[in-house]
């Protein structure tokens, strides 16, 4: 989901280079290059569609694999993760349009059986508390226990997800931080499918957005355009399990779309050309509050990310094999929808196809060594970053891996049996000394920057 990255203060930061004319959008041939060249080229993703999209139309760019020995195809679905969210930000917009649920309503107004979900000073928390990560809800539901570590949301029921409603005890007033939330963005979607009183998520997308967009293969069903569906493949570049999300997380990053539908929506959210949802998509983009960083506010679900003289709205996607960036630049009325099947960051690349200013950094990686299983599982355990994130550091099939605290869980790999980098992001973690079969820390680098994690005991 997004699942987006560690430090995400240190990825979505105003950007600033050198001030030169704006290029337009790239060719064909020119997205065809940047693609290689940046993703296929060095291995991080085995196929990339990209939609660019202004005033001239929607043109789509795919290059690799779907799947081995298979070309992917413009009309190939790909796993969007989180980019689901901005979906479910436009559909409160449209409600709150309409009347059906406003963005002050109570979320506890749309739940069963006189449920409440109020915030520490016993307020009612709202449908946009959700809907901007503002609620005081956690990353994930404490009751979430997936018998599928590689496909972590497929059991996760709505009886489950009420059940942590009713448990929920807030420790703080809604709307004084922000903390990024799975399990909220699947409780704004279940509010909302009661406010419509649709038959599912999925419905409600169709009849809201899907149709009225033609985005006919969009989807948040697993078994619909299976056979159109790209194999994701994790951070070392093995297939890996799409995600079912179940209808209690669907909203959260369930959306399986092509980069060609996903043109169409880019088209609305950009204001290319009148629509009867024009109105909503501005409303969801404009900037309501503030996200983790100040120059980052954030509307429903999109986030503001400032470049040069532009003011761009931005949402990044990710699975375990699969990732999304998603621009568009309502000023200049045109975007970038970006994909990949393959467990990479995105936002540089897509950002570079908006705008060529946007340099791409270019990375290499050490040689990946060998680490005895009874080192790895010493490192395994929760590491306090600072007082609102924790590092968990998990071991799947004798492969470490990383995910903090509103963040996506990426692989780290090996070049010593005790420093250890990331594909996903510029990210080292160096583990210091083990005692008792346990580290006690960890020291982070990233960005220029060095930060220690101590374990929690």
């Amino acid at each position: 989901m997004k699942l987006a990255r560690l430090l995400p203060v240190l990825i979505l930061s105003a950007l600033g280079v050198a001030q030169t004319a704006r290029a337009v959008l790239p060719t064909d041939a020119e997205a065809e290059a940047i693609l290689k060249t940046h993703l296929i080229d060095k291995q991080l993703v085995k196929g990339a569609a990209v939609a660019l999209v202004d005033a001239q139309g929607i043109r789509v760019v795919a290059v690799g694999e779907s799947r081995a020995g298979s070309a992917l195809k413009p009309d190939d679905l790909f796993e969007i993760g989180s980019v689901t969210k901005t979906f479910a930000g436009l559909l409160l917009a449209i409600a709150d349009e309409s009347g059906e649920a406003k963005l002050d309503d109570p979320v506890e107004k749309f739940l069963p059986d006189g449920l409440k979900l109020r915030d520490a000073k016993g307020e009612p928390i709202r449908m946009a508390d959700l809907a901007t990560h503002r609620s005081g809800l956690p990353r994930l539901a404490p009751n979430m226990r997936p018998a599928n570590q590689k496909d972590p949301y497929s059991d996760y029921t709505e009886a489950q997800l009420l059940e942590f409603v009713k448990g929920f005890t807030a420790t703080a007033p809604r709307d004084v931080k922000f903390e990024y939330s799975n399990i909220g963005f699947g409780l704004l979607g279940f509010a909302l499918t009661r406010a419509a009183q649709a038959e599912s998520f999925d419905a409600l997308l169709t009849m809201r957005i899907f149709a009225p967009l033609g985005m006919t293969a969009s989807t948040t069903l697993p078994t619909r355009f299976a056979a159109r569906m790209t194999q994701p493949h994790d951070t070392a570049g093995r297939p890996t399990p799409a995600w079912h999300l179940a209808p209690a997380h669907a909203a959260a990053g369930a959306i399986r779309s092509t980069a060609g539908d996903m043109g169409r929506y880019v088209e609305l959210m950009a204001g290319v050309k009148p629509s009867p949802l024009s109105a909503a998509a501005q409303r969801a983009t404009t900037p309501r509050a503030a996200s983790a960083n100040p120059i980052n506010p954030i509307g429903l679900a999109w986030l503001k990310v400032p470049f040069n003289e532009r003011v761009l709205s931005n949402h990044d996607g990710a699975t375990f094999g699969s990732s999304a960036s998603l621009f568009v630049d309502r000023e200049k009325r045109e975007g970038v929808f970006l994909v990949a099947n393959g467990s990479t960051r995105l936002f540089d690349v897509a950002l570079h196809l908006l705008d060529r200013r946007h340099v791409v950094k270019t990375r290499s990686f050490p040689a990946i060594v060998s680490v005895p299983s009874d080192t790895l599982a010493a490192y395994v355990g929760e590491y306090r970053l600072n007082e609102r994130m924790v590092v968990t550091v998990r071991l799947r099939d004798d492969k470490l891996t990383a995910q903090a605290t509103g963040q996506g869980e990426f692989e780290i790999f090996a070049e010593s049996r005790t420093r250890f980098f990331a594909k996903a992001a510029p990210i080292v973690i160096t583990f210091g000394e083990v005692n008792a079969g346990r580290a006690g820390q960890f020291t982070l680098e990233q960005g220029g920057a060095t930060l220690i994690a101590k374990r929690v005991e």
